[in-house]
């Protein structure tokens, strides 16, 4: 990951605190994406924009949350220790792109994109070009501070001292009228070297054989630039996340519009769906660093929690492993629907004669009883053979508590 995302998630989780709205438009959705990293994964890294091999302290002391994940063991600095010339070729061939027409015609497009989604936006401040102006505001007043972003990159005008950082000064100025269509920027170089910076880290994740998850607004310019380097980037274990929180959409279209808040507030409540690790009991009690410490205590006690699926997730490298924990995760799915009475039960033939077996049990029409209690009966008793696999059990478990919390 990159600091960028990390500093979202810390804005988020200090306005929880607050009990405010977060100030990074993209806040929520980098605690989230940070979030479900910590769960899914194993080893996280984080990426120095300047610094090959860096240490902990050549982060600097902000963001916070970045220096208390560290601390805690849950997040360590990706270095490519005697990975100097493999990096070298990788950026060159990085900046070949960047600097060539499919680099130019990437960025055109991202603004296309942008203003073609802007003219969708339910309202002016959820457009991208909205967000991006509003996050160039918070970089400029939270970031490019004395004692965060400067001691990442020292240079006068933040931006890094080496041939990307060039390629962004000179974009800035050669883009400038361009992103003038979709937001009033005044200087786009900063955003240039932002977008740059994705690239260059996406080389280094090339050379260490990892996979790398983009901050949201560079995420969208890199799939348009469609760089691909070799590595080992697990395309199966995104559709596995993605099968997890199909377990909530599944839900919710079950569900229909009775339940529709309740679900809502289920994505809130779960951590897996980039939910709270706290309650509302929890917030306001504490100072900012307090805070946050606090919470990555939570993150890591929620990290043992799912030490199972993480391990589940791991192995899941072919088709074949995919197929077998989608299947899992289907079997969860269904007991949860159920469980939830969102769903009819398919009863078993010993459960519906103990049903058709009641002669006081009078029938509303053929084969449905009016007396509801025995079906729900008929439902605990379905409850309780309970999944018999890790994965099952876990998001069985872990969706019947969020959905208690929910106020059911």
């Amino acid at each position: 990951m990159d600091v960028t995302t990390i500093i979202g998630a810390e804005d988020f989780i200090l306005s929880q605190n607050r009990d405010s709205e977060p100030e990074d438009p993209f806040a929520r959705q980098c605690f989230v994406e940070l979030i479900q990293s910590l769960i899914f994964m194993s080893n996280v890294f984080v990426a120095h924009p300047t610094m090959l091999s860096p240490s902990e302290d050549d982060f600097g002391a902000r963001p916070r949350l970045l220096r208390s994940l560290m601390s805690a063991g849950i997040l360590t600095p990706l270095r490519l220790r005697n990975g100097d010339g493999a990096n070298a070729v990788a950026e060159s061939e990085a900046l070949r792109i960047l600097r060539g027409p499919e680099g130019t015609h990437s960025i055109v497009e991202f603004v296309r994109q942008a203003a073609a989604l802007d003219d969708y936006a339910s309202t002016p401040s959820g457009s991208l070009g909205r967000r991006i102006v509003d996050w160039s505001d918070f970089q400029d007043r939270n970031v490019r501070t004395s004692g965060n972003h400067e001691q990442r990159i020292s240079t006068s005008d933040g931006i890094e001292d080496d041939a990307f950082g060039d390629w962004a000064r000179s974009a800035g100025g050669f883009f400038a009228g361009t992103f003038e269509e979709v937001m009033a920027i005044g200087t786009t170089r900063h955003l240039m070297a932002v977008l740059a910076r994705g690239v260059k880290y996406e080389a280094k994740a090339s050379v260490a054989g990892v996979a790398y998850q983009a901050h949201p607004m560079r995420r969208d310019f890199l799939l348009t630039l469609n760089l691909h380097w070799q590595g080992a980037q697990d395309a199966l274990v995104y559709e596995v996340i993605k099968a997890v929180r199909g377990v909530y959409e599944s839900l919710a279209d079950s569900a229909g519009l009775s339940s529709e808040h309740r679900l809502k507030l289920l994505e809130l409540e779960l951590p897996l769906l980039g939910g709270r690790l706290w309650s509302s009991s929890d917030t306001g009690q504490l100072s900012d660093g307090a805070w946050i410490d606090f919470v990555v205590q939570r993150i890591s006690e929620y990290r043992e929690d799912s030490l199972e699926l993480r391990e589940a997730v791991e192995t899941c490298v072919s088709q074949e492993d995919y197929l077998r924990i989608a299947r899992d995760i289907d079997g969860a799915r269904q007991r949860l629907l159920e469980r939830l009475g969102l769903q009819a039960v398919n009863m078993s033939p010993l459960e519906r004669e103990l049903v058709d077996g009641v002669a006081s049990v009078a029938e509303a029409w053929p084969g449905v009883p009016k007396v509801s209690g025995l079906w729900v009966g008929a439902r605990m008793v379905s409850s309780r053979l309970k999944p018999g696999n890790p994965v099952q059990r876990f998001l069985y478990r872990e969706f019947l508590n969020a959905w208690k919390r929910t106020g059911h």
